[in-house]
């Protein structure tokens, strides 16, 4: 689970990942990042700090929370796509536990 640096009390001066929308379920890894490594993850004007279970590659999508089978997954503040499978925090989110909805096209 996403957590504030509790031991320092200070914001770290660094972070690897970024929530674009308050409202997204996911975090975008601003380089390569390796499993197990806790991560800071800035949203707004807060880091968290979070724990991957997978390595995340440069631009890719990492869940902030427990995602659930069947749930939507929001990036931008939309919906983007539905789990195919549940997600961990700190899993690396991408076609093999999403379905896309933002490439569909309407019949």
């Amino acid at each position: 689970m996403i957590s504030e640096d509790a031991e320092t009390g200070r914001q770290p001066a660094r972070w690897d990942a970024l929530v674009i929308h308050p409202d997204d379920d996911v975090a975008v890894a601003l380089r390569d990042l390796a499993a197990g490594r806790t991560v800071n993850v800035r949203d707004g004007g807060i880091v968290h700090r979070l724990t991957l279970c997978e390595p995340i590659p440069l631009g890719h999508k990492l869940a902030r929370r427990v995602v659930s089978i069947g749930e939507s997954i929001r990036k931008y503040g939309e919906c983007i796509g539905v789990a195919t499978a549940d997600i961990p925090p700190g899993a690396h989110v991408h076609i093999h536990n999403m379905a896309s909805r933002r490439a569909r096209r309407s019949p």
